[in-house]
């Protein structure tokens, strides 16, 4: 048996990724969910400018923030939470770590 070159091995690695990528895409085009979601969109839309128009025909105070939809949402769980704690934890400890150690490199290298 001949060994696989690295090369073959990167190679093959992303046609699948590409193919699942291109799978994924394909199904969901062909069920509608692209369509689906931009006529969500369009409800919404559709339903805003109806609140707007009765809220200007009874004179109400107009804000724009009424009638446009939230989309700041907070994804974070506390699992992401700790994991992005201990993640800039240790980026800290290697920054200190890094400028230490030029730091004492430095000593060697400038002349006094």
């Amino acid at each position: 048996m001949k060994p696989v070159k690295l090369r073959t091995k990167v190679f093959r690695s992303t046609v699948v990724i590409l193919f699942a990528i291109f799978l994924t895409m394909f199904v969901s085009n062909k069920y509608g969910y692209y369509e689906y979601k931009k006529q969500e969109q369009v409800t919404l839309t559709a339903e805003q400018i109806k609140q707007f128009e009765e809220d200007v025909k009874n004179g109400k105070n107009i804000d724009l923030e009424n009638y446009l939809e939230k989309t700041n949402k907070n994804y974070q769980t506390k699992f992401s939470q700790l994991g992005l704690n201990l993640s800039n934890s240790i980026a800290d400890t290697i920054e200190k770590g890094v400028n230490k150690f030029f730091g004492y490199i430095s000593k060697f290298v400038v002349e006094s």
